[in-house]
């Protein structure tokens, strides 16, 4: 199983930093992949460049430990075996670390998530430097 993480540290107080990862409808404004998005109650439904559809089911959302997990169900280039997406917003002195880690079979998919998640953790940052 192909598993890796990224963090990132934003000076913004982490329930803030928490509204903003957890409104679906905000995700576009920080994951560059995403135009789209909407949340049903169960599953996160995102679109992104060409129209790519993709599905996941909502896993975990704790407002209390601030952490939301998510498993993609449709739209990856072949089918997956096991996904777990975790967001994690922990205080920090200066603010916020966001830790955003992946775990995903088969382990060739990991080079496509492991890309689109690198440049969701740098847009969580650029997204909170821009949004003070």
């Amino acid at each position: 199983m192909a598993t890796f993480r990224f963090d990132t540290r934003v000076a913004q107080d982490p329930d803030r930093v928490w509204a903003v990862l957890t409104d679906v409808s905000k995700i576009p404004q920080w994951f560059p992949a995403v135009q789209e998005a909407h949340f049903d109650g169960t599953h996160r439904h995102l679109r992104g460049p060409g129209g790519m559809a993709m599905k996941s089911l909502v896993v975990t959302k704790d407002d209390e430990l601030r952490r939301f997990q998510y498993r993609f169900v449709e739209g990856m280039p072949q089918p997956i075996d096991f996904h777990l997406g975790t967001i994690d917003v922990l205080p920090d002195a200066e603010g916020s670390r966001v830790i955003y880690s992946q775990e995903i079979l088969p382990e060739s998919l990991a080079p496509i998530v492991e890309r689109a998640v690198g440049e969701g953790i740098e847009g969580i940052a650029r997204y909170f430097a821009a949004h003070p």
